[in-house]
C-alpha cells in the first residue's frame, strides 16, 4: 500500500477550548490511483492534507508512505520529504506575482532531484504561449494551470489537492480536472483531492466521505469516469 493512515487524531485549542478535529482516521490508497474525500467545511478534510503534506503534525496516529513513517519526522527529514515526495495545489494559486509562468514553474523544477523537464510541463498545462507572462495577465483558468505545472514539475509520487476547482467556473472546472487526469496517466502520480463537489468523486478509485472528523463511508469505484462523462 502507498499510503496508510491508522487513528489519525488532531486537536485544536487548549482546556476547555481544545476541540478534536479529527477523531482517528483511518484510510488507505493505492499507488497512481485518485482517491477523493468529501465532506463539508470544517469536516477535517484540509486538516488531513496538510498533516499527510507534512505542514502539520498529528496528535496521535501511524502515517506511512511508501514505506516510511512521516508522522513523528524531525523538521529537517519533513523538509525533505515534502521536497522529494509532495506536490501541493490550493483553492488559491499562491504564485509569486514578480515571476512569469515559466520562472514559479522553475522554482519548484530546482527542487527536485527526478525532476521533469520544464518546457515538457509547460506545453502538457497548454502554457507555452504564455510562459512569459506574469502572474496579473493570466485568466484564472491558466494560473491554476501554472499552479499544477509548478506543482508536478519536481516529479512528486504524491500530489495533494485542496479544493482545486473551488475559485473556478464550470468550463474551468472540468479544465482543471482534465488536466489532473492527464497527469495521472503520464506520469504516474497519486492523486488525493479534498473536495465538497460530490461530482468530482464520479472520477475517483476511491471516495472517502468525511463527517464530524471521522470518516463516514468509503466507496471503491468500481468504474470511474472520465471528467467529460460526469453530470455536473
Amino acid at each position: 500500500m502507498f499510503l496508510e493512515i491508522k487513528d489519525l487524531k488532531k486537536f485544536y485549542g487548549e482546556k476547555e477550548n481544545r476541540i478534536c478535529v479529527l477523531k482517528g482516521v483511518n484510510l488507505s490508497i493505492e499507488e497512481g490511483s485518485i482517491v477523493v474525500i468529501l465532506g463539508p467545511s470544517g469536516s477535517g478534510k484540509s486538516t488531513i492534507l496538510n498533516i499527510i503534506g507534512g505542514l502539520e503534525v498529528p496528535d496521535n496516529g501511524t502515517i506511512l508512505i511508501n514505506g516510511k513513517k512521516i508522522d513523528n519526522m524531525k523538521a529537517s527529514n519533513l523538509g525533505k520529504y515534502r521536497r522529494d515526495m509532495i506536490g501541493f495545489i490550493f483553492q488559491s494559486y499562491n504564485l509569486i506575482p514578480n515571476l512569469t509562468v515559466k520562472e514559479n514553474i522553475e522554482l519548484c523544477q530546482k527542487l527536485g532531484d527526478k525532476a521533469i523537464d520544464i518546457d515538457e510541463v509547460i506545453d502538457l498545462l497548454g502554457l507555452t504561449e504564455h510562459k512569459n507572462k506574469f502572474p496579473r495577465y493570466l485568466s484564472g483558468g491558466q494560473q491554476q494551470r501554472t499552479a499544477i505545472a509548478r506543482a508536478i514539475v519536481k516529479n512528486p509520487k504524491l500530489l495533494l489537492c485542496d479544493e482545486p476547482t473551488g475559485a473556478l467556473d464550470y468550463e474551468t472546472s472540468k479544465e482543471t480536472l482534465r488536466l489532473l487526469e492527464v497527469v495521472r496517466k503520464k506520469y504516474g502520480t497519486t492523486i488525493l483531492m479534498v473536495t465538497h463537489n460530490e461530482a468530482i468523486g464520479k472520477m475517483a478509485d476511491k471516495i472517502l466521505k468525511i463527517s464530524g472528523g471521522e470518516i463516514a463511508k468509503e466507496i471503491v469505484v468500481e468504474n470511474p469516469l472520465s471528467v467529460d462523462e460526469i453530470e455536473w
